[in-house]
């Protein structure tokens, strides 16, 4: 399932998508939080706090679009898009 990752003033951010329309934000290897949907199309929204420098903290927003033919992940520090990007989705044989 599509993943993007991104490096972000000393933090490694990721964003994983998974079946049954589900995502996960990863800071420096360690899950933040998790949230899957129940119907498509819909919008997820993860987010956390990080130290990204000595004493400087930013809030993390990752937004995942999921419908029938795309997923898009756009990853956000302190209201600034760093990363965006859209894949097709993989469609399983259970949906």
């Amino acid at each position: 399932m599509p993943a993007l990752e991104v490096e972000y003033r000393n933090a490694a951010l990721r964003v994983e998508t998974g079946g049954n329309q589900s995502a996960a934000l990863f800071i420096n290897n360690i899950q933040r939080m998790q949230a899957s949907l129940t119907t498509l199309p819909g919008t997820l929204r993860l987010s956390s706090s990080v130290q990204t420098n000595y004493e400087w903290h930013e809030f993390i927003e990752v937004i995942v679009t999921f419908d029938e033919k795309e997923i898009t992940i756009s990853l956000r520090a302190s209201n600034s898009e760093i990363a965006c990007e859209t894949y097709p989705d993989q469609m399983d044989d259970d949906r």
